[in-house]
């Protein structure tokens, strides 16, 4: 019987370092499932996924990180034809790991190398943006620019608390803007500060955002908060994360496959806790990747 081949990405960076501790186990575990391991320990992140892009030699590409490592190895797999791409494992070792907790993967190394060896393969939906893939969320406007800009030391050191210690200095200054997009055949405006397309049902570690999302329908899980003054978004945010009931006049929810967003002035995006294009914004599902969990 052929051996099997496999790639191990690694972060050094993520999660406190616990790959590098667990790295011979995870060897071991996969070369007794019948896999010829090679490693790579990736230097930056176009490193992780021009690495990614060329892994037409093996059968299943894993990744040890967190869902920005799982980003960029994604837009690299989806730069081969599908005929030669091989399946992702994910060992989730980064700060929130929302992707694996969609996917219900175990949070230990040693547990989700054995989810690999013995899992099924199952087809997950991945988003778009413009020209860029993300597995988890799109997200702009307010606090979205916190992952990018929290150090990675900081990260290691406090986990998702030091997104939110970093959003809090945003607060103050965010100013609302104006989207226009076309639903259901009908043209909506509005002034909001916040928006997010869901793929997963886990953003920034709340599991509450969009509860009813999932990776496998299709479609992608809007949630559009509307700009009310800043006490009641204050409101809105706190009740939303804590998984509190929203008043219809302050949120905006639906589900869709395809949607361009127009904005009055250029608005940044996050794509997975990634930087994603400026907007305007083409917002799509339906590409599939196979995932092994």
């Amino acid at each position: 019987m052929k051996e099997r081949k496999l790639r191990l990405m690694y972060n050094p960076y993520a999660g406190r370092r616990r790959i590098i501790q667990e790295m011979d186990t995870a060897i071991r575990i996969f070369q007794e499932g019948g896999y010829e391991v090679s490693v790579h320990r990736t230097n930056s992140p176009s490193d992780l996924e021009h690495t990614a892009s060329l892994s037409t030699d093996v059968d299943c590409l894993v990744v040890a990180g967190g869902d920005g490592s799982i980003h960029q190895a994604v837009n690299g797999l989806m730069k081969i034809p599908s005929s030669q791409r091989p399946s992702l494992g994910i060992l989730p070792v980064g700060t929130a790991n929302d992707f694996a907790f969609g996917l219900k993967l175990p949070g230990k190394i040693a547990d989700a190398c054995k989810a690999i060896v013995h899992g099924s393969p199952l087809q997950v939906d991945l988003g778009m943006v413009n020209d860029r893939y993300f597995v988890n969320v799109f997200s702009a406007g307010l606090l979205t620019d916190v992952s990018p800009k929290v150090d990675v030391h900081i990260k290691n050191r406090l986990g998702q608390l030091a997104y939110y210690l970093k959003g809090i200095e945003t607060l103050p200054t965010y100013r609302p803007f104006k989207v226009e997009y076309e639903l259901d055949g009908t043209t909506v405006q509005e002034e909001a500060m916040l928006i997010l397309a869901v793929n997963g049902v886990s953003v920034g570690g709340f599991r509450q955002l969009a509860a009813k999302a999932s990776l496998v329908d299709g479609k992608l899980d809007f949630v559009i908060i509307r700009h009310s003054g800043w006490p009641d978004t204050m409101r809105t945010l706190l009740h939303l994360v804590g998984g509190g009931k929203v008043s219809s006049e302050q949120i905006i929810q639906f589900q869709t496959s395809q949607i361009k967003i127009l904005t009055e002035r250029p608005i940044f995006s996050d794509l997975d806790g990634e930087w994603g294009p400026d907007s305007p914004w083409d917002i799509k599902a339906g590409a599939k990747l196979t995932v092994l969990c």
